[in-house]
């Protein structure tokens, strides 16, 4: 029995290398999947977390370091009831799927559960071999079981662990097939990194951290889509462009310059978009002044003018003709032209005898007869322009006379009638 735990030990020990080789490809990978050079792949909608980490970085957010033969221990916690995997990514292209193996092979975790791998009581351990450099330990928790066998397969019987030399590109472009007919929010990733060996001076990612107002924003990093806001995404040092949008609301651009190591917070105070369309107005006669909703904005004819979507009120003014008001409604991307027919400005005519009971006539129409007493007879809305008046009464005289009415001013005239 000893023999075989010593034959599984050193099985092991092979596991755990390094990985040298990082890809960032440009887009957004298959269903909602993100490739990021630090994560490999990651859901950027997840609607529950995953974490992993190692036994010398329990937040799971550092990259601790190991000595070749040192044993390590793996961690690893949901907060909702899912199927767990494990995977060993090496430069030299091997995938091996840590959990579950031959021995663990109950991956299912309750929410809130932790378990740490090795378990206490294991027939095997991980002892950290070469090459030196920089390692990651990817965890999957999904709703629904996986089969991970594009990924990583047993080779032989006797295996513990199951494996596979896609290398890292292979295992995207299959772990994207695994997961295309999943909803997105069944699955979720995380990545501990660690580095076998000295630490380099220079550390080989820096933190990008994202929110706006209001939340809910895609945010692309050097045009390549990388999740929603609130996130954080890992990615290497160097000038960054970030471009945040959400529906409704102008979009957010900066170039951030990422330090090795550093976190970079980048908030986004969103402006709503302003919806608007062009207005032109145009009268009868032409010339007159235009105010929209009191404010004063040109004289007809005007050109396009911009407006934000909305329900306005357009008076126009032109001197000897009455105003005109017209509600017109602007909507977005609308091009509309807006018009008054203006109506000249009346005057007023007041007639002013002294024979009561006299009939008035105005340009061969009875208007009206001078009241007794006052002898006083007044005329709205009469026309500008030139008029005959006349005054007749039994008994006296007929009184004509030609005038002009001055629109929107009153003409006074003074008749005089004699017996005969």
């Amino acid at each position: 029995m000893l023999r075989f735990v010593a034959e599984r030990r050193q099985t092991v020990k092979r596991l755990l290398g390094t990985l040298a080789l990082l890809l960032l490809l440009p887009l957004g990978f298959a269903q909602g999947i993100v490739v990021s050079p630090q994560a490999i792949v990651v859901n950027p909608a997840p609607s529950f977390g995953v974490e992993v980490w190692l036994d010398r970085d329990r937040s799971g957010d550092g990259s601790p370091v190991y000595q070749i033969g040192e044993e390590v221990r793996i961690g690893v916690r949901v907060d909702e009831a899912s199927y767990v995997y494990l995977f060993d990514v090496r430069p030299n292209g091997e995938i091996t799927q840590i959990f579950p193996n031959r021995y663990d092979s109950n991956n299912y975790l309750n929410a809130g559960e932790s378990r740490t791998f090795p378990p206490s009581g294991a027939r095997y351990v991980f002892n950290i071999a070469p090459p030196r450099g920089l390692s990651k330990v990817i965890a999957v928790a999904s709703k629904t079981q996986l089969d991970t066998n594009q990924l990583a397969r047993f080779q032989r019987e006797n295996d513990i662990f199951a494996q596979s030399t896609i290398g890292e590109e292979g295992f995207i472009q299959n772990f994207a097939i695994i997961v295309r007919p999943i909803p997105q929010q069944s699955w979720v990733t995380d990545t501990a990194l660690y580095y076998v060996g000295d630490r380099p001076q220079q550390a080989a990612f820096g933190t990008l951290r994202f929110s706006s107002n209001p939340s809910g924003a895609s945010v692309y990093v050097d045009g390549a889509f990388v999740g929603y806001t609130p996130m954080s995404f890992g990615t290497r040092p160097g000038n960054h462009d970030v471009r945040i949008e959400l529906e409704g609301y102008d979009p957010y651009t900066t170039r951030v310059n990422l330090r090795p190591g550093d976190t970079s917070n980048v908030t986004a105070n969103l402006n709503p978009v302003r919806r608007a369309g062009t207005v032109s107005f145009t009268s009868s006669p032409s010339g007159a002044d235009v105010y929209v909703d009191g404010r004063y904005v040109g004289t007809t004819p005007t050109g396009a003018i911009r407006f934000d979507q909305g329900r306005y009120d357009a008076r126009f003014d032109l001197p000897g003709y009455d105003s005109a008001t017209v509600r017109f409604d602007v909507r977005t991307g609308e091009n509309r032209n807006v018009s008054a027919e203006l109506r000249a400005a009346r005057a007023t005519v007041v007639v002013q005898g002294n024979i009561g009971g006299a009939l008035v006539f105005l340009d061969g129409r009875q208007v009206g007869s001078l009241p007794s007493g006052s002898g006083r007879l007044t005329l709205n809305d009469v026309a500008p322009g030139s008029h005959e008046l006349v005054v007749i009464a039994p008994g006296f005289s007929t009184y004509v006379t030609t005038f002009d009415a001055s629109p929107g001013r009153t003409t006074e005239l003074s008749v005089r009638q004699s017996r005969y």
